[in-house]
Formats: C-alpha cells, sequence, structure tokens
C-alpha cells in the first residue's frame, strides 16, 4: 500500500472512530510502527489529526488546511465541476460556499469567460480568480486561516443582503440524516445561504457518501436540496428513498 493510500485509510478510521492506534494500523498495513508515526506527523502538519501518546484523534473538520482540500480527490472534483457547468454559465447572480469543490466549479465558469456576479465567504477563491471576468462580493466577517473561510456576524449579515439565481454548497458528509460540515460557524453560514437563492445545488463527491457518518454540525435537510451533483454514477440504495421523495434531480 502506498502511502497516500495510507493517508486516506487512516483519515477514514479517524471518521469513524475518531481515534487511531500505532499498533492497530501498523499490523493493520503491514508496516512499521515508525512508518505509520511518519504518515501521522504528515497528516499532523495538515491539520487532520492530533497526535497523542500511542496514536492520534481526529482535529476538528473545521481546521483542515485548505492545501488538503483542494488536492484531496481533486480529479472527482473536476469530474463534478464538468457536470455542473451547464446549470451556472447562463446564470446571472451565483451564492458559493468556500468548499474546494466549489472553487473547481467557479474557476471551469470562469476559463469559458462567464462573468456573473460571485457572492462568497471563500478567501481563496477570492485570490485564485481575482483577475478573470467574474464579478466578486466577498462576504467579509472573522477569517478561519487553515480554511481561508470568512465566517461569524459580519458574514451571515452580507449573505441576508443578497438573493441570487443559484446557491453552491458543498460538504463535509452526505448521509441519510441529511448534509453536514465539521465546524459550527461553518454550518451556519451554509444555513443561512439555503435561504438566499431560488436553485440550491449540492456538490458531492463520493468519497463523502457515506450513509450513516455524520460531521459534527448538520446544515441541510434533503427538502432542501434542488440538485445533487456528484461524480459517481449511482447512489447507494440506502439513498434513493430520501431522493425520490423530494424530487432532487441527481446528475
Amino acid at each position: 500500500m502506498k502511502k497516500f493510500q495510507r493517508y486516506q485509510e487512516i483519515i477514514n478510521i479517524l471518521n469513524s472512530y475518531k481515534h487511531v492506534e500505532v499498533k492497530k494500523l501498523s499490523k493493520s498495513f503491514n508496516v512499521t510502527e515508525e512508518t505509520i508515526r511518519r504518515d501521522l506527523e504528515h497528516l499532523e502538519e495538515q491539520n487532520i489529526l492530533i497526535r497523542n501518546h500511542g496514536g492520534a484523534t481526529l482535529a476538528s473538520r473545521d481546521d483542515l488546511s485548505y492545501y488538503y482540500r483542494s488536492t484531496k480527490n481533486l480529479e472527482l472534483k473536476k469530474i463534478i465541476a464538468d457536470k455542473v457547468l451547464n446549470y451556472l454559465k447562463d446564470k446571472d447572480t451565483i451564492m458559493v460556499d468556500s468548499s474546494s469543490t466549489a472553487l473547481e466549479a467557479i474557476k471551469l465558469l470562469a476559463s469559458k469567460s462567464y462573468s456573473p456576479k460571485i457572492i462568497t465567504n471563500s478567501v481563496n477563491l477570492l485570490y485564485e480568480l481575482s483577475n478573470t471576468k467574474l464579478n466578486f462580493v466577498s462576504t467579509g466577517g472573522r477569517l478561519n486561516k487553515y480554511s481561508g473561510t470568512l465566517v461569524g456576524a459580519q458574514a451571515m449579515e452580507t449573505i441576508k443582503n443578497y438573493y441570487t439565481q443559484v446557491i453552491l454548497l458543498s460538504c463535509n458528509t452526505m448521509s441519510t440524516n441529511g448534509f453536514s460540515v465539521g465546524g459550527e460557524e461553518e454550518g451556519l453560514t451554509k444555513k443561512q445561504m439555503l435561504q438566499q437563492g431560488s436553485l440550491v445545488i449540492m456538490l458531492v463527491d463520493s468519497t463523502k457518501i457515506l450513509n450513516d457518518v455524520n460531521a459534527l454540525f448538520k446544515f441541510a435537510d434533503y427538502n432542501q436540496i434542488d440538485l445533487i451533483v456528484t461524480d459517481t454514477p449511482k447512489l447507494p440504495e440506502e439513498f434513493i428513498p430520501y431522493i425520490e421523495h423530494h424530487k432532487i434531480k441527481v446528475i
């Protein structure tokens, strides 16, 4: 198993059990304990976990670094961006959260020379696409320096002042309970964004579709979503009743 595969497996275990042990990982992956310690050290540098004696615990998902989020499952995010483009290209106003998946979608939109007004709480989106034809409105607010997200009272007040044709969101986890993220403040901004648009689009790569696994803060139910865009051709059977009952389109 390559180290990047171990990283993902360790993260999957942390998402389920919140804690990992060096000895158990060493046996499971058939590598030395020193190799596992190096893996944990790398993941700690990415703000994914906190090392402790004999193992590590999951850090707040709200603290995942932008570098980690933007490089994880990048090919899946590009597939999603390509799929959602047709729903964005003829729109004049779009509200966008700080997710790296939404960023890929807006990057693609900008590369096609479209120029809608974008309201966002993503510092990374503002920075990376400031020289494009897109017209930006920043929510302002307090900066979460790890995730590049603007949160807090100021961000919330700005969001309340704008109504857009599309709301573009993502999540840490899509389960049969709904859509959730790791931080309360990030979740509250997404929750407010849901109230501000005509078409609510949820971008979810297949690694986040986890049935009975939830992140800390639930921000959306299925009845609030109009369209789910994912890289997988078919959702797990457990999700079908929710999709059909709420008449959600999935592409």
